[in-house]
C-alpha cells in the first residue's frame, strides 16, 4: 500500500503515512488558532507616494517644459494630460495595495495575506519556524515614519522572503510595531 498523500510505501495498512499524518495534524491545530493578537496593515500617505515617484515627476515637467518651449503648446498639454494620468494610476495602484496587504499574529502563528487584482496569496508562518523578524526603511520612509516588516521563516533563502516569508512594507511606526511583535512572539532561537 502506499500513502495517498506522498505515495510512500506504508509498512501497515492505512491510507497515509505517518509523517503526512503529523502535517495534518500540525495545520488542523494551527486552524483552531484564531485568537487575534495583532494585526498590521500597509499605511497610505499619498505625500509619501509622490515623494517616492519624485523622479517621474521630475521627468514630466521636464518634458512639458521641452514641450512648451519647442513644440507646439498642443503637445505640452498632451504632456502634461499624460503625466497626470500617470500619477493618478500610481496612487490608485498604491492605495489598492495597501488596502490588499495585512499580517495577522495569533497566539501561535503569522497569517499575511495579499489580495490584489488576479493575485490572491496567503501564507502562515508558526512561531516555531520563524528565523528572524526585522524592518527596513529607506531615506524617504524614515522622513515619513513608516518602514518595511520582514518576516524570515528558517528554509527561506537568506537575503529573500520569497519562499518561506513574507514583506510587508510602509508599515506605520515600524520601530514600535516590532516591539509588540516580540511582546507576542517571544525570543527567535536561531
Amino acid at each position: 500500500m502506499k500513502c495517498s498523500i506522498c505515495g510512500a510505501k506504508l509498512k501497515k495498512e492505512g491510507d497515509i503515512c505517518s509523517k503526512c499524518y503529523k502535517k495534518f495534524k500540525e495545520e488542523e491545530e494551527l486552524k483552531k488558532d484564531v485568537n487575534e493578537m495583532l494585526k498590521i496593515k500597509r499605511k497610505y500617505s499619498i505625500a509619501y507616494v509622490l515623494v517616492k515617484y519624485a523622479w517621474i515627476i521630475l521627468i514630466f515637467i521636464l518634458s512639458a517644459i521641452g514641450c512648451f518651449a519647442f513644440s507646439s503648446p498642443l503637445e505640452g498639454v498632451a504632456c502634461i494630460t499624460i503625466f497626470v494620468v500617470v500619477m493618478g494610476l500610481l496612487l490608485f495602484l498604491d492605495k489598492r495595495l495597501a488596502r490588499a496587504s495585512k499580517a495577522v499574529f495569533y497566539e501561535t502563528k503569522i497569517v499575511y495575506t495579499f489580495k490584489f487584482l488576479f493575485f490572491d496569496t496567503e501564507k502562515v508562518v508558526k512561531y516555531s519556524d520563524l528565523a528572524d523578524i526585522t524592518y527596513f526603511q529607506t531615506f524617504a520612509q524614515k522622513r515619513f515614519g513608516f518602514g518595511d516588516l520582514c518576516v524570515y521563516a528558517r528554509g527561506a533563502v537568506p537575503g529573500t522572503t520569497i519562499f518561506n516569508g513574507f514583506q510587508l512594507k510602509n508599515v506605520a511606526n515600524v520601530k514600535e510595531v516590532l516591539e509588540k511583535i516580540g511582546e507576542i512572539v517571544g525570543t527567535i532561537e536561531n
